[in-house]
């Protein structure tokens, strides 16, 4: 009733309010009189040629106009948020995400869906996995996939690898790198309970490599990595953007090995809100436009 009153308090002709509002005349002639009746106010003052705005006509106009504005607003607010254009997104992510694919892809979310907000918790990749299967985390961002039916896995990226070992290593000024000449040294790895999927997969890498590395385990939490490597004198393979974090003391050497490969992979759950899987596209095809993935690569 208050659009039907508001569209005729601007035409003034119920003919002409009628055929906006796609009724026929006599129903909006009721649905007024319906609406002075329940306010016990006369809104309109007829005659046989004119329709007018009574005093009290104009008034309650103006005010429902700012009502339907604000209405309209509110509509558009929860069908964004429907769609996943407006809200907050709980985003948990593995350490080696965090160097450069992440804030790429939050910059990318901040420019295309400006009114989104969201949390970015980092964690290993058992606690991102679980966090997304018990809906903790409305995305996750790892370096494996978790193949598990519960949830959606999309590849965002492979990346080349990047030998980091102390500036004074015999190998540190070189332009490249093979993973034979390094089959000698000790490497930092990370706890396979903690992140089994991305150990795995630098264990296919050497074994691909045609050895098994001796090992330094990583007791260490979060980024403190390469602060072992210092203490133990061993190297790491890691994601090239981990050069990014540049911490003194470590040299970066690129692996020349075309098999020497990590993913990164976004994740969620298989039954998530359609404003979820919106976003997660919105991050796949920004994964396509930085050219993470070649120009084709399988999903």
């Amino acid at each position: 009733m208050l659009r039907s009153f508001a569209v005729l308090a601007e035409e003034l002709h119920f003919a002409r309010a009628a055929e906006r509002l796609h009724i026929e005349q006599p129903a909006l002639s009721q649905r007024i009189k319906r609406l002075e009746r329940r306010m016990g106010v006369q809104l309109l003052v007829r005659d046989t040629r004119n329709v007018r705005l009574s005093p009290a006509g104009e008034g309650f106009a103006a005010d429902t106009r700012r009502m339907l504005r604000l209405f309209d607003e509110a509509v558009e607010h929860a069908r964004e948020t429907a769609a996943g254009e407006r809200g907050t997104a709980l985003i948990s992510y593995t350490l080696s995400v965090g160097y450069e694919t992440l804030p790429v892809l939050l910059e990318h979310i901040e420019q295309t869906l400006p009114h989104l907000t969201f949390q970015a918790v980092e964690a290993w990749e058992t606690d991102v996995l679980d966090a997304v299967r018990q809906r903790h985390s409305d995305i996750g961002l790892v370096r494996c996939d978790p193949q598990d039916d519960d949830l959606v896995s999309l590849l965002l990226r492979r990346e080349r690898l990047v030998i980091a070992m102390p500036e004074t290593h015999q190998l540190a000024r070189r332009d490249v790198v093979h993973l034979s000449q390094v089959r000698g040294e000790r490497f930092v790895t990370t706890p396979s309970v903690l992140a089994p999927g991305y150990q795995a997969r630098v264990d296919g890498i050497f074994a691909e490599a045609g050895f098994q590395p001796q090992t330094v385990r990583n007791t260490v939490p979060g980024s403190r990595l390469m602060a072992v490597q210092r203490q133990t004198n061993s190297v790491a393979l890691l994601a090239r953007s981990a050069q990014l974090s540049r911490p003194p003391g470590i040299a970066f050497v690129p692996v020349a090995d075309d098999f020497a490969m990590l993913e990164v992979r976004l994740v969620h759950h298989a039954d998530a809100p359609a404003g979820i899987c919106l976003l997660a596209d919105v991050i796949q095809r920004e994964a396509h436009r930085q050219g993470w993935l070649g120009p084709s690569v399988p999903r």
